[in-house]
């Protein structure tokens, strides 16, 4: 049964969003050099999408002052994050290999360093998904 892994990024606050992208990018490179063939199946990253505003609107957090979150519906802080990944593994042992690979002592270091440089790593969190559940438009 195919693994999923979720992961909210919240970037250096020093960074602009624009600048967490490239780096985060880059990172994935990072990652799928040292997992090599336990890269998982698919790594999908989402962005919130920020606007960059002269005067703070009204529920704005501290770190998104200036650059808030398009929402539709909710507030700010709920959209404090400014990413979320899911990564994709054909199993439990797939994502185990993975896992052995980037916590192993010299890809950890390097990994570790590169997150230095554009996260916030206190406040990323990583969650299992328990099931995923799709629907599609039907096209007649």
């Amino acid at each position: 049964m195919p693994v999923k892994i979720l992961i909210f990024l919240y970037r250096n606050p020093r960074l602009s969003p624009e600048d967490f992208k490239k780096h985060y990018e880059a990172h994935i490179k990072l990652v799928k050099r040292v997992t090599g063939e336990h890269f998982p199946l698919s790594h999908h990253r989402n962005y919130i999408a920020r606007s960059r505003v002269e005067i703070p609107p009204d529920g704005s957090t501290v770190r998104n002052a200036f650059t808030p979150a398009t929402i539709l519906r909710g507030r700010q802080s709920d959209f404090d994050f400014d990413a979320y990944a899911e990564l994709t593994f054909a199993d439990q042992a797939a994502y185990q290999a993975f896992a052995a690979r980037i916590y192993a002592p010299d890809a950890a270091a390097q990994i570790t360093a590169h997150e230095d440089k554009f996260l916030s790593r206190v406040e990323c969190g990583i969650a299992v998904v328990e099931e995923v559940r799709i629907t599609v438009k039907s096209v007649k």
